[in-house]
């Protein structure tokens, strides 16, 4: 399920992402959230990584974002090291899963920003309800806003 723009642009204002942020999207899908990030945010650079050939392929065609086809947890220790801001749109599993590489690879003050799952060992400093239409129509949002 893509993650509403609403939603996208209220998780970059709570990661108050800007013009020196290089911005990571594990799980990114149809890369919204990155896109948004670029124009609206103005950001450094956006990177996407997405497992889905045929996902990776249509968030590729905006090449102002970086789009990596692979796996999240390999490509990880590569990535985290040099974002500084990290959308996640991952299942309560996934969340587990990344965690440890977050808390091992990512850089003091990486804001981590998750949408409608939380982290169990992060530093939450502000969780956000959004309202956004969908094809569900109405439907509400949470955002989790954490800081290495």
């Amino acid at each position: 399920m893509p993650t509403p723009d609403e939603v996208a642009i209220e998780m970059l204002k709570c990661a108050k992402a800007g013009k020196d942020d290089i911005v990571l999207d594990l799980g990114a899908g149809n890369a919204r959230p990155l896109h948004i990030a670029k124009k609206d945010f103005r950001v450094k650079l956006a990177i996407g990584v997405e497992i889905d050939k045929k996902l990776c392929k249509e968030a590729y065609e905006d090449r102002e974002v970086e789009i990596i086809c692979g796996d999240l947890l390999t490509l990880a220790p590569v990535l985290l090291p040099r974002a500084t801001v990290l959308l996640s749109y991952l299942s309560t599993r996934t969340n587990e899963l990344l965690e440890p590489y977050i808390l091992n690879y990512g850089r003091k003050g990486l804001r981590v920003i998750s949408h409608d799952f939380r982290f169990d060992h992060l530093t939450l400093y502000e969780v956000k309800r959004v309202k956004a239409m969908g094809i569900l129509g109405e439907t509400e949002h949470t955002i989790y806003c954490y800081k290495l």
